[in-house]
């Protein structure tokens, strides 16, 4: 059994201050990352430890919760709307795949099996939940528990009330109430009662809300939500008991929350004023009855609600645009972030003394308009932690920072303290061999050109950039990207290759591109890089159907050939035997293996690449690999959701599964495969890839074509994966680890771990003389399928008669023969006497003789006794029984040779010489050679012991065989009359004579059947 476990996330998909939380107590902070919810740790020393809280769409919650409007809901079941499923007679849903427990409605793959992402997070403020909301159709709000040895995967209550996405979160400064806010398609607000026990969630209240929020606070019992030209305040109503027929549906409501249905949500909007063309961006509460709300413009507002009067007073204008607050109540200060990582500290009691004194003046046309961005990208969300700050900015990064490091400026000194990312969609990762300059154990790319080394623990190293040459700005032109980049063996070059076609050598030590050339006429879909001592070979692939094969002189490339064999978008290369084999595959459905040649030319080898194979597809294959152990298996992911093994020196195919899974039965696309070799006694030949379909990362078992384990975490395309392995000393297995990369900006590594099995261990056992003996009802059945030549053998033996009748064997039909004009005469040149049988008609003269034989002895009337001829009629039959039993007996001894002990004998000679032959010419380790020296010596024991058995009996059979002989001869005293027919039988006349003599015998022997004389 295969295990992944997810060590590090590598960037954030925190969009908004929805997507933040922090806890100061407790030095803590939330994020989103993909599906899962990041909570991380702020030591003493500055070192972060994260774990992740993530459930797959059929967890089932600790607590299960009934959804109050929907009733027929279960609530291990995402899907809301699982009542439009049709359900049979007997209880059972039809079309789902497979049940859970104390599930009823459907699990179809859209609701049941799809992952979502995590869009907002929110810490309670004694520390002890998480709530994490979900994004797209029938999203989920999961409470987690955040004690130490509490599941990461299962959450103690999920709420599926909601019906489109989650846009924000909100525990109440109690932590006895949750607000969760859908999406504005969904334009719902909920508030839930949280136990603070066990974490159960009651509907307590609820309202409609369609405007953009973008943030939401609790201000003791009232909830505020600011947004685009709103600002709102809602009143928890004062829940009473009432009867439980006033729930919107006639259902077992009250099961769940007996006597008590959700009251009304209350809510009045603030009047805005001058401010009413903006839009509020963040709101802090500092007491019960105050809140700081800030606006893009710049504005910093304080609600006071002392009386109940949510009066809303600008305060001051600072000159940014603010995107982000955090409260220190420590020191009674506010900091607010915005864009170029401007930061600013605001103390709260000034802010109550300009809320006091006269009110400021008029406020100008211009800082009503948004304030223009800055060049860098603006800080999204913040977090005050005792002595630190966390932020994160749009380019995904995470600084932790020390408050008396920033005085209020940009944090410049916080660079140590960071966690940086990808700050767009990352494209693919490459390895990286050790030493190497930058000290990294892989690297990175994104769309726009970064390339960022981590170490195995995910650690920035060190971080570059590709510049990209970019067309003149118009509207329909697609910008340029980094499509794919490529490392040497040394780490000395790196070539990259872009969306123009445009390849790159670029030189790792200054970082600077030594060449360029346009290589393609559209896209660069993959590269491959050879290095020897001797000289660099690249190959590149793009959508315009062509390949590249270029060659390193000096500083520049040099163009040795261009190869245009397929007629669709090639997708990717391999190098193979020291690039002695070149192979790509296309969407032409088509794997092309070139093979090298080279001539020597005034003392310059020159070298080509020509087309010995083509393996033909019946899909387009979509990612390739070599098998880890076996350097001529070329393993190929196809669209039609197979994987297939070939050996590229023959070009035929060895294996062939569907990627499936077999407790859903569903099939996936494979893409980005790895190979890991075998670990014996721990681990078999591993395939790792990509699903396509679920966006979810699949360990299979190569040979067997089983699934071991699959796991998601990325909430776009996963573009690449690597496999990663560290040797901690010689005595123990290497440490295998797995990273990831997506399009939603976010690298992942993970944790490989393969339980040991038993299935695995039956090469380290002891040889037993003896072998095991095998459980009958474990062999395979037992199967013989008699050919077409045994079932016409066996149709002569058809007749209940003891001696079977001498008739020609049936010739076959397709092939039918005419009949001997000798056969149809009678013969009396031979006996003097005619036949009384009339000539067959026309009809059956067609026929062959072996089918007409039946129909012409039943329409002959019996001939008249004659003593020559019933002579002369034994005597032919007699020769013929004798030549026909001895057909006959050959046909049968071959026909039952199939299968036997004989032929297996031969076969097995022929696969021993085979093999010996090809283990002379290869060099390859053999796993499995201690056990073919057992069955061999098995097998000559058996076979010396056969010998021995057959000399000895040969030798008692001689000496019987010969008394016996001599008795014989003693008393054989017989007439020669008698004697005759076998005589004459030994003397065969040559062939045109047996074929006139065997015609007009039996035309006798037809006479003889019917006379009843035979």
């Amino acid at each position: 059994m295969s295990a992944l476990s997810l060590q590090t996330v590598i960037g954030t998909t925190t969009a908004n201050p929805n997507g933040f939380s922090s806890h100061e107590p407790t030095k803590t902070f939330a994020l989103c990352a993909g599906s899962a919810a990041i909570l991380a740790e702020v030591d003493s020393d500055d070192n972060i430890t994260q774990r992740f809280f993530r459930a797959r769409p059929t967890a089932t919650p600790i607590n299960p919760v009934t959804s109050f409007y929907n009733q027929a809901t279960p609530p291990t079941t995402p899907d809301s709307r699982a009542r439009c499923t049709p359900v049979s007679k007997s209880g059972l849903t039809v079309g789902s795949y497979r049940a859970s427990p104390g599930a009823d409605g459907s699990d179809t793959w859209s609701s049941r099996e799809r992952i979502k992402a995590v869009t907002s997070v929110d810490i309670s403020p004694n520390g002890r939940f998480l709530a994490v909301g979900e994004t797209g159709y029938n999203p989920r709000v999961l409470i987690f528990s955040t004690a130490k040895d509490s599941p990461l995967d299962t959450p103690l209550t999920a709420i599926t009330d909601h019906s489109f996405g989650i846009r924000s979160l909100a525990f109440s400064s109690t932590s006895q109430y949750l607000a969760t806010l859908g999406d504005v398609n969904d334009g719902f607000l909920f508030v839930w009662a949280v136990s603070l026990k066990n974490g159960t969630a009651k509907l307590h209240s609820a309202n409609k809300c369609t405007s953009f929020v973008r943030d939401m606070c609790w201000m003791g019992q009232c909830l505020i939500t600011v947004g685009v030209r709103h600002i709102k305040v809602w009143r928890l109503p004062e829940v009473t008991p009432s009867s439980p027929t006033k729930s919107r549906f006639n259902g077992d409501s009250h099961a769940s929350s007996p006597g008590i249905s959700p009251k009304a949500l209350s809510g009045r909007n603030c009047v805005l004023g001058s401010l009413s063309e903006n839009t509020f961006t963040c709101a802090a509460s500092i007491s019960d009855t105050e809140t700081v709300i800030c606006s893009d413009t710049g504005a910093v507002c304080l609600l006071d609600d002392s009386e109940s009067s949510q009066k809303l007073n600008l305060v001051k204008y600072v000159d940014f645009s603010i995107t982000s607050m955090a409260v220190d109540f420590e020191q009674g200060s506010i900091w607010l972030g915005g864009p170029d990582r401007k930061m600013e500290k605001l103390l709260i009691n000034d802010l109550r003394q300009l809320v006091s004194s006269k009110p400021p003046s008029p406020v100008p046309n211009d800082r009503e308009q948004p304030i223009q961005k800055g060049k860098r990208l603006p800080i999204i969300a913040m977090g005050f932690l005792t002595s630190h700050i966390v932020t994160v900015d749009a380019s995904r990064a995470i600084h932790v920072c020390p408050t008396e490091a920033l005085n209020g400026e940009e944090d410049k000194e916080c660079a140590e303290t960071s966690l940086p990312a990808h700050k767009d969609a990352v494209l693919g990762i490459g390895p990286l061999k050790s030493p190497n300059p930058h000290e990294s154990d892989f690297f990175t790319w994104s769309c726009s050109g970064a390339v960022n080394f981590w170490s195995a623990h995910g650690r920035r190293q060190v971080s570059k950039q590709i510049e990209l040459e970019q067309l003149s700005s118009n509207d329909d032109d697609v910008p340029n990207e980094l499509k794919i980049l490529r490392a040497t063996e040394d780490t000395e070059l790196f070539v990259s290759g872009d969306r123009y076609g445009v390849l790159r050598v670029i030189s790792a030590k200054e970082w600077k591109c030594i060449h360029e050339v346009r290589a393609h006429g559209a896209e660069i879909t993959d590269i491959a890089v050879h290095t020897d001592p001797t000289t660099l070979l690249v190959a590149s692939s793009g959508r315009d159907r062509m390949v590249q094969l270029f060659r390193k002189a000096q500083d520049d490339l040099e163009l040795i050939q261009t190869l245009d064999d397929h007629v669709g978008a090639v997708g990717q290369l391999l190098f193979m035997n020291e690039a002695e084999r070149l192979l790509s595959c296309s969407a032409d459905r088509t794997v092309i293996i070139r093979e090298r040649v080279a001539r020597e030319s005034n003392g310059t080898p020159p070298f080509a690449f020509i087309m010995s194979k083509v393996i033909t597809l019946k899909a387009s294959p979509v990612s390739m690999t070599l098998a880890p152990d076996e350097p001529d298996m070329l393993i190929l992911s196809t669209i039609d959701r197979h994987i297939q093994r070939f050996e590229v020196s023959t070009g035929k195919q060895i294996h062939s599964f569907r990627a499936s899974d077999p407790e859903t039965g569903d099939t996936v696309v494979m893409g980005s495969l790895a190979a890991a070799a075998e670990i014996p006694g721990q681990s078999p030949n591993l395939l790792l890839g990509v699903s396509t379909t679920d966006k979810s990362i699949r360990v299979y078992d190569l040979e067997r074509g089983v699934l071991l384990n699959r796991e998601f975490g990325h909430t776009e395309g996963v573009t690449g994966i690597l496999l990663l392995e560290t040797q901690l000393n010689s005595a123990n297995a290497p440490v295998r680890s797995l990273v990831s990369t997506g399009l939603d900006g976010i690298v992942m590594i993970w944790d490989l771990n393969v339980q040991q099995q038993e299935a695995w261990q039956g090469n380290s056992r002891e040889e037993d003389e003896t072998p095991v003996k095998e459980l009958t009802a474990a062999k395979p059945p037992l199967r013989r399928i008699l050919s077409k030549g045994e079932l016409a053998g066996l149709q002569k033996f058809d007749s209940p008669t003891a001696s079977p009748t001498p008739v020609r064997e049936q010739s076959p039909p397709a092939i039918p023969r005419r009949p001997s004009r000798h056969s149809l005469a009678p013969p009396s040149h031979r006996t003097g006497h005619k036949s009384a049988t009339p000539p067959p008609s026309a009809s059956y003269s067609r026929r062959s003789p072996t089918s007409s034989v039946p129909l012409e002895i039943n329409r002959r009337s019996p001939s008249p006794p004659s003593p020559r001829g019933k002579t002369m009629n034994v005597h032919h039959r007699s020769v013929h029984d004798l030549r026909r039993s001895s057909m006959d007996l050959r046909a049968r001894t071959k026909s039952s040779e199939f299968g036997s002990l004989n032929m297996s004998t031969e076969q097995v000679c022929r696969t021993l010489r085979a093999y010996r032959k090809k283990l002379h010419g290869s060099s390859e380790h053999l796993r499995a050679a201690r056990e073919l020296q057992r069955e061999l010596d098995l097998t000559l024991r058996a076979l010396s012991e056969r010998t021995k058995r057959e000399d000895s009996n040969e030798d008692s059979d001689t000496d019987s065989s010969g008394k016996e002989n001599d008795r014989k001869s003693s008393h054989t005293v017989t007439p020669r009359r008698a004697h005759s027919p076998r005589i004459t039988a030994r003397r065969v006349p040559s062939t045109p004579s047996l074929r006139h003599s065997r015609s007009r015998e039996l035309s006798r022997a037809q006479s003889l059947e019917t006379d009843g004389e035979g």
